[in-house]
């Protein structure tokens, strides 16, 4: 047969644009306010940092060691390295928001594939990543662990909303990884590991089953590690002494736990938190319901995401427990909206999975509702943090001593609680020529320093990451063109191999034929380009069987062929999927098979 291919030419996507637009507003307003509002100097729980910054004490006993009720040697480590390259503070929430802006894109980017289309309530991603808000979270760049905990936990999130019983290995072991790191960015992945954990086993056990028992022991002992790391936490743990004893008052750690589950959509909310924390409960349960009723034959994504909701859940209430005795408004905090926030992007994706389009609108309507107030609020606390730290670099550049800085600032400020640290820190600063503590005070030329450290490597990964992708697309337009030119040599291909494979029993493949444009795929499970391809195909019956006498088996069978790309050429395994469309084929076998679309990856 001959048969010209025309693919369709890709078409510029006005939505695609819409939702690059606002990420890119929202990052630039982002990296502006940490440019315009912060400064080169500690803020609130960094003074106590400054001796192992400026290299005054060693910087090994202080990854491991507590803070207040956290060991944070993960995000000490991410937090130490830019400071120790700019001695710029600044850097540290630099870090944040490009963190939080590559996880936007990135999420925006999945659901656009989980759907085959970018979609306008795709901007919830940003919206509510990138709001002034996070306000807390963008001055103090020793905040970078609750941005660390949103990545990987949202990563936990991705990880098993793709888990099938095919990926159960491989899911679990990112999974195992990702718990792990989730402890170590401090006492907030903990709650989470033991759901996690469980979910890990509950794999293990598929694999038994599947008769993959070295998988399933691998996996075992791959879970094992995260639990050996929360035993070893608690080795010469001790409690917060200025903490007072946790709350077992079960109305005040629920009404804490429900601000901070509230918090998810950001400070803004937080005179009317009962009524967005209603909302969230009635989407979360709809969307427990929704899983539950989703493939029962295979539950292994199933599993994994309620063992997140379990997580996120557990933390919400382990906040409450810690935090009631210190008055019920603790959990009003911005800083938490980005450890209950991987919930609210659970419940988006999972509803996107399903072509379901009115709850991502109803969750990127609440965003954006909020983002007035969001961004309002953070200007307005970062102006009176930095009216603060004006007065203060005034001082210091007059002479005042650490002392007087300290009487004339601190009191009744941001700074507050950091009286004793900050009588340390000041003279260590100035020794050392740092920010506003130096002789000649911060200069806005300073800020090249931690720009650079951002940017050179945020380029050197886009590049690397242009170029992979380059490679993929190149690598799909070759075997595109491949199987335009030699398609009639490839029914052959198939006729034999389908034949040699002895089914259907009592049935002899007689002609093959293709029918339209094969279809290019990744298959994310063996991670190779997969050609559907529409044919119809001829049978004749053996002699002597029940077939032999009945017309329907010469009948031609519409189906799709698969084919697999070696990088020699085209192969296949004689794998036909009758009476499927390719368009079919996909959504059966998703998410294994995601559309290559032409000209892309």
């Amino acid at each position: 047969m001959s048969h010209i291919y025309s693919p369709a030419p890709h078409t510029t996507s006005h939505t695609r644009i819409l939702l690059l637009a606002v990420w890119f507003i929202l990052t630039f307003s982002a990296v502006a306010f940490v440019v315009t509002y912060t400064t080169n100097a500690p803020y609130a729980d960094e003074w106590e940092f400054v001796p192992t910054l400026v290299g005054e004490e060693p910087i090994l006993p202080w990854l491991w060691q507590q803070h207040n009720e956290h060991r944070l040697p993960l995000s000490r480590i991410l937090f130490y390295l830019p400071f120790a390259m700019t001695q710029d503070f600044r850097t540290g929430s630099l870090v944040q928001v490009i963190m939080l802006s590559a996880l936007a894109l990135a999420l925006m980017n999945f659901a656009a594939r989980l759907r085959g289309r970018p979609s306008w309530p795709d901007v919830f991603f940003p919206v509510s990543l990138l709001h002034l808000g996070h306000w807390e979270n963008f001055i103090m760049g020793y905040q970078v662990c609750f941005v660390l905990f949103a990545v990987f936990m949202t990563a936990l999130v991705v990880t098993a909303l793709q888990t099938t019983r095919a990926t159960a290995f491989r899911s679990g072991a990112l999974a195992c990884v990702l718990v792990l790191l989730l402890a170590m960015t401090g006492g907030s992945g903990l709650p989470v590991a033991m759901p996690v954990i469980v979910w890990v086993m509950f794999l293990a056990w598929t694999e038994w089953h599947k008769g993959n028992r070295k998988h399933a022991v691998a996996l075992i002992a791959m879970a094992a590690l995260p639990i050996i790391y929360c035993s070893v936490y608690f080795i010469s743990y001790e409690r917060p002494l200025h903490h007072p004893p946790t709350s077992r008052d079960p109305v005040a750690i629920a009404i804490v736990a429900g601000e901070t589950l509230a918090m998810s959509v950001g400070i803004s909310v937080a005179s009317n938190w009962p009524a967005m924390l209603a909302g969230i409960l009635v989407i979360g349960v709809a969307t427990i319901l929704h899983i539950l009723r989703t493939n029962p034959t295979d539950r292994t994504a199933t599993t994994g995401l309620l063992a997140v909701a379990a997580g996120i859940c557990g933390l919400a209430v382990a906040i409450g427990i810690g935090r009631a005795p210190l008055g019920l408004e603790m959990g009003l905090w911005s800083r938490y909206s980005l450890l209950t926030w991987p919930l609210l992007a659970a419940m988006y994706l999972v509803w996107v999975k399903a072509s379901n389009r009115w709850v991502p609108i109803a969750l990127a309507v609440a965003v954006i509702l909020a983002l007035p107030g969001n961004m309002i609020t953070g200007v307005t606390v970062a102006r009176d943090i930095q009216s603060h730290y004006i007065a203060i670099e005034a001082d210091a550049k007059n002479g005042m001593s650490a002392e007087q800085l300290v009487a004339n600032h601190f009191p009744h400020s941001p700074n507050e609680g950091q009286i004793e640290r900050a009588l340390v820190a000041i003279p260590i600063l100035r020794h050392a020529n740092v920010g506003i503590f130096s002789g000649q005070g911060q200069t806005r030329s300073e800020l090249w320093r931690p720009l650079a450290v951002i940017l050179a490597p945020l380029i050197a990964v886009l590049m690397v990451r242009w170029l992979w992708h380059l490679g993929r697309a190149v690598l799909a337009e070759r075997a595109r063109e491949l199987f335009r030119l030699q398609h009639e040599r490839y029914e052959e291909l198939l006729l034999r191999s389908a034949s040699a494979t002895g089914l259907p029993r009592g049935l002899i493949w007689a002609k093959c034929v293709i029918t339209g444009d094969a279809v290019l795929v990744r298959d994310t499970v063996n991670r190779g380009i997969v050609a559907l391809v529409p044919v119809l195909i001829e049978f004749e019956p053996e002699v002597g069987t029940d077939f032999e006498d009945n017309p329907a088996a010469r009948e031609p069978r519409p189906a799709t062929a698969v084919f697999t790309f070696q990088h020699k050429g085209w192969e296949t395994s004689g794998r036909v999927i009758f009476n499927h469309s390719p368009e079919q084929a996909i959504a059966r076998f998703a998410p294994q098979f995601r559309m290559i679309d032409h000209g892309h990856h």
